[in-house]
């Protein structure tokens, strides 16, 4: 009976540690979850960030190239503006001289339209890339 009852005792013994050292595994197994979903959650947040500053690094490409296109706009207009003066100064020194024909007035003056009509086109483009900045 002795033997029955030390036997008996072992198999609870044995029975309530295992039990323990299940239980520990299982908290074991949530920590380790646990830090999966944590380190989850950081890699989304740095994932997050990085796609943030990608975004705003593009933005600020498309600032500076808007910049440049109105500085180009900018230079084609003040070009346009330097032709269409020296085409009316010929025109106005040919005049006076009396060397140009009648035709080449003509053709000077077609010019002189169609340059200001340019100016006008650069000018609304101008103002299209400036309302986008």
């Amino acid at each position: 009976m002795k033997k029955f009852i030390v036997v008996a005792l072992l198999i609870m013994i044995c029975g309530a540690a295992k039990a323990q050292s299940e239980s520990q595994n299982s908290t074991d197994t949530l920590t380790a979850e646990q830090e999966l979903e944590l380190v989850k959650k950081k890699v989304e947040k740095a994932e997050a960030k990085a796609k943030k500053q990608k975004k705003v690094a593009a933005e600020e490409k498309k600032v500076e190239k808007l910049k440049k296109q109105i500085n180009t706009k900018e230079k084609s207009i003040a070009k346009e503006e330097r032709q269409i003066e020296k085409l009316k100064g010929q025109l106005e020194k040919g005049t006076i001289k009396g060397s140009l024909s009648p035709i080449e007035i003509q053709k000077i003056e077609d010019k002189v339209a169609n340059k200001q009509i340019k100016l006008m086109k650069e000018n609304e483009k101008l103002k299209k890339l400036k309302r986008k900045l």
